[in-house]
């Protein structure tokens, strides 16, 4: 899944896991980045090391967000994936759900599995900085 912030960093993008003041933490998998003063760290909630760095704001040449949705027969969704690769779509609005047979899933949301052939993917980029 895309959703969430980045920033491009001396010429490569990072996700960012948080933003204080004027400061932000990046984190990438990437073992090459230790060459540009990211510190490895492993936790025993993952697999594979992450590498982290907090970076100035005003050093990074791009702050921003994305999120995507989905157009699913003509109608735009929320959308997401799970960890097993299922796409889903999901609205709060109990008509467009009802109209296009989603179920409830949480208080006063809405779901579907999809096929990813059955959608249109939609990426919306918003620039923080």
């Amino acid at each position: 899944m895309i959703d969430g912030k980045y920033a491009v960093y001396q010429s490569e993008t990072y996700k960012v896991v948080d933003i204080s003041g004027s400061e932000v933490l990046l984190v990438t998998e990437d073992a090459a980045s230790e060459l540009k003063g990211f510190q490895a760290e492993t936790t025993t909630h993952t697999l594979h090391t992450l590498y982290y760095k907090h970076v100035q704001r005003d050093k990074l040449d791009e702050l921003y967000e994305l999120f995507q949705e989905a157009r699913y027969q003509g109608a735009i969704f929320d959308y997401y994936q799970d960890n097993e690769g299922n796409h889903y779509i999901g609205t709060n609005d109990q008509e467009k759900a009802n109209t296009f047979g989603l179920v409830a899933s949480l208080d006063d949301y809405y779901s579907a599995v999809v096929a990813e052939e059955d959608i249109e993917k939609i990426i919306h980029r918003h620039h923080l900085e």
